[in-house]
């Protein structure tokens, strides 16, 4: 029965000393090595996180620099900023801070 097997094109494929090198690679590489394929994964992951930070931060840059333009060009714009960011006021005027208690249930 085992003659059968081994004479079988199938078995002489499977048996071949090239075939089961180039497996004995393939499994290495997938599961074995260093550099396996799940830490490239995982590594890919990180990378497209950090390229969305790096966009969600250059976003944040500009709309700063628009302010910042916007801050420095324009008096008014300056004042209305300081009063709702910063709590300012002009000299005898009282403000009144309302804050809303969100919605969540805790």
């Amino acid at each position: 029965m085992m003659k059968q097997i081994l004479k079988h094109p199938a078995a002489k494929i499977l048996l071949n000393k090239y075939f089961l090198t180039g497996i004995s690679f393939v499994v290495w590489m997938i599961f074995l090595d260093t550099n396996n394929y799940f830490i490239h994964a995982e590594l890919t992951a990180q990378i497209d996180d950090l390229e969305n930070d790096i966009e969600f931060y250059e976003e944040a840059l500009e709309r700063d620099k628009t302010l910042l333009e916007q801050l420095v060009t324009d008096p008014e714009a300056f004042e209305r900023y300081a009063r709702e960011n910063f709590g300012m006021h002009r000299e005898g005027e009282d403000i009144t801070i309302i804050e809303f208690e969100s919605s969540k249930d805790d």
